[in-house]
């Protein structure tokens, strides 16, 4: 018929055969409520028809090749059949709706928990993308009900259980929805906005009320996965910020707790390391280490361990110090010093802002160490240098650096010195000779020397000043230290005590003298009332008695000038060397400390007007609020606005600056 010339005659006759079938199709589906069983009905309804515009197809051949394609707007039989049942059926009425409705009611379902027909669901919406009604009617109104659905369970799950629950159950959610709803019957396609809406509902909507009802908590308790949870939920939401600027706040919050106490300075430092410890952990296994996260804990660090002046940085020179030197008393469990546990702690000194502070606390602590011989290594001081180094530049170590030199140079001295006058008897001494300019000062400790160790003083003294002519040296009695070959009764030992303490223990090593009055010992070593109140204390109490205090009934009881003294037969240890702890009369002490911080802030006022009068030589003209702008920038240290007004006040009085004559608020260089 078609070769015939009859092509659209059958065309036609086909088409109203097809419209005739789907209208039976149609009453049989109208046939029953449409809240009935519709799904399956439809769906059995539309299996069949396919199969059948198949056979159709096949036989009609010609006529879909060589009619259909070129002279109608369909492409087949195939799509001429199911144009004819998306017309008469689904788009009659609200019956695509129901249909989609339906498909929403099963869906719900299933969220709620009840088993579905899931074949069912996804031949339906196979259906649906067929008749191309899949994005155009479902998609939007499964989105909506998304949206609706999961705002109604947010707002109720939020109210019970704990915040990491509901964070699991938000997670589990959007598995749900982005894997198994797309796996069983969802298309690809629809996967990303789902999840969007699912995340904006539970997560987003939430992010407020679970930062603020259980993220503390769970910084405190360490609840590391809830956390990384809530990260990754999160990250492509602008309300990171919001967890971000928590996560600092909490950051700030607890270092204050830590620093703001002065009775907890002692243990400040490890509580920060530990702190900073835990906060390194959450930032790795929780935040992914997000740089934006680090330099939230960067900024909160240094806003609150800066609120305590110079003291932070006085306690870590102090804790380094600790680390760094050997230590006084043998501890039961020694802790293990390594590169790395030094580094956590220069981490913490680079959030310091006082470092100037750090620098002339660390240089005391150093020449202490040096001095008496108690550096644990030198590997671990140079590897502290160079951190340093590296974060401050050459100038602030430069002074570091000259000391290891001065220790270097007296060792050179030490060996030229035994071949000066060898027939000379000495002992067994090492001196050092270190430039005082470089190196802090200390009181001098007036005491008398034993003869021998006189004479030896005097020796060096001859050599020193036939190396350097027109050199002074001055005997720096407070810090030096004696290692002494003691044989007791109950076995020998050596014990390392401080020159002042090796003097009075000489006294007793006549054995005539059994017992020695205060006043007695005083007219011997010449030695201030103070200094040997402290001394003698530390040498008849404390975990080593080299001395008894035969005046005492206890041995809690204070050293007076009215004691007298006895040597201790009875001494022993388990140690075989015994390091007696230094003497807290002749150890720095407070008056130390001001006198560092006094140092310390002389030099800052130095450093404030040399960077006035360079900022204005290179301007000629600053106003006020631009010359204090421009001093905030340029000083690593905190400075006040009352300190920059003083110093601009004493250059004016030196004629360095004066203040503009039409205008009082500027300044103008004088060159």
């Amino acid at each position: 018929l078609c070769r015939f010339g009859k092509s659209e005659q059958v065309y036609n006759s086909l088409k109203q055969e097809i419209e005739r079938h789907v209208e039976e199709i149609k009453q049989s589906l109208m046939s029953k409520p449409l809240n009935k069983d519709l799904l399956s009905r439809l769906n059995a309804q539309w299996a069949t028809f396919c199969q059948q515009l198949t056979i159709i197809r096949t036989v009609f051949m010609e006529l879909d090749r060589y009619y259909i394609l070129p002279n109608t707007k369909y492409k087949s039989i195939t799509q001429l059949g199911k144009d004819l049942f998306s017309e008469l059926i689904m788009e009659k009425g609200n019956f695509l709706h129901v249909v989609i409705a339906e498909v929403i009611q099963q869906i719900k379902a299933e969220r709620d928990g009840a088993k579905i027909n899931i074949p069912l669901i996804r031949d339906i919406l196979h259906m649906l993308t067929d008749q191309a009604y899949y994005k155009s009617e479902f998609e939007p109104r499964f989105l909506e009900s998304t949206n609706l659905y999961y705002k109604e369970e947010a707002n109720r799950r939020i109210g019970y259980g704990t915040i990491p629950e509901y964070i699991y159950h938000a997670a589990d959610r959007r598995t749900q929805e982005s894997e198994e709803r797309i796996k069983n019957y969802l298309n690809p396609d629809t996967k990303q906005a789902l999840i969007s809406v699912v995340v904006d509902r539970l997560v987003y909507a939430k992010a407020e009320v679970i930062i603020q009802e259980g993220f503390e908590a769970m910084m405190d308790t360490d609840m590391y996965e809830p956390l990384k949870i809530f990260y990754q939920l999160l990250i492509q939401s602008p309300k990171m910020s919001l967890l971000r600027n928590a996560f600092g706040a909490y950051v700030k919050e607890e270092g204050m707790k830590i620093i703001k106490d002065p009775k907890s300075d002692p243990t400040m430092i490890t509580s920060l390391l530990l702190f900073k410890r835990k906060i390194d952990k959450i930032l790795k296994s929780c935040f992914s280490d997000d740089v934006t996260f680090v330099n939230a804990q960067k900024e909160s660090f240094e806003q609150f361990i800066n609120t305590r002046g110079n003291k932070p940085a006085e306690l870590l020179a102090k804790h380094l110090d600790f680390k760094l030197k050997i230590p006084v008393k043998k501890q039961r469990f020694q802790e293990i010093v390594d590169t790395v546990s030094l580094d956590s702690i220069l981490t913490l000194f680079r959030y310091i802002q006082t470092k100037d502070a750090f620098e002339a606390y660390f240089k005391r602590f150093l020449a202490k160490r040096l001095l008496m011989d108690r550096s644990a290594s030198s590997e671990f001081e140079n590897h502290v240098l160079v951190n340093l180094k590296a974060e401050c530049g050459p100038d602030f170590t430069k002074n570091l650096e000259s000391m290891f030199t001065d220790m270097q140079i007296s060792t050179d001295l030490a060996a030229e010195f035994k071949e000066f006058k060898k027939e000379k008897p000495r002992l067994p001494m090492s001196i050092k000779v270190i430039a005082q300019a470089t190196w802090p000062s200390y009181t001098l400790l007036d005491i008398k020397l034993p003869a021998n160790v006189s004479i030896y003083i005097c020796l060096f003294e001859a050599f020193y000043v036939s190396k350097f002519n027109g050199r002074k040296l001055v005997w720096q009695n407070r810090l030096s230290s004696c290692s002494i070959i003691a044989n007791y009764p109950k076995g020998r030992k050596e014990i390392i005590a401080s020159l002042a303490q090796a003097v009075i223990l000489f006294i007793f090593n006549d054995a005539s003298k059994k017992t020695l009055t205060f006043s007695r010992i005083q007219t011997i070593t010449a030695l201030a009332k103070n200094d040997l109140i402290g001394l003698l204390t530390s040498l008849c109490t404390g975990p080593y008695k080299l001395i008894i205090n035969t005046s005492s009934t206890s041995s809690k009881d204070p050293v007076t000038p009215t004691d007298s003294f006895a040597y201790n037969f009875d001494f022993e240890s388990a140690n075989q060397k015994v390091r007696i702890p230094p003497a807290a009369s002749i150890e720095p002490t407070k008056d130390e400390e001001k006198d560092v911080e006094k140092k310390v802030h002389i030099s800052r006022q130095h450093q404030l007007e040399a960077a006035i009068v360079r900022i204005m030589k290179a301007k000629k003209t600053s106003t006020h609020n631009a010359l204090v702008d421009e001093l905030f920038k340029e000083l690593k240290y905190p400075v006040q606005v009352d300190d920059i007004k003083k110093r601009i006040e004493t250059l004016i009085d030196r004629d360095y600056i004066i203040r503009d004559t039409e205008d009082p608020s500027s300044y103008v260089y004088q060159s």
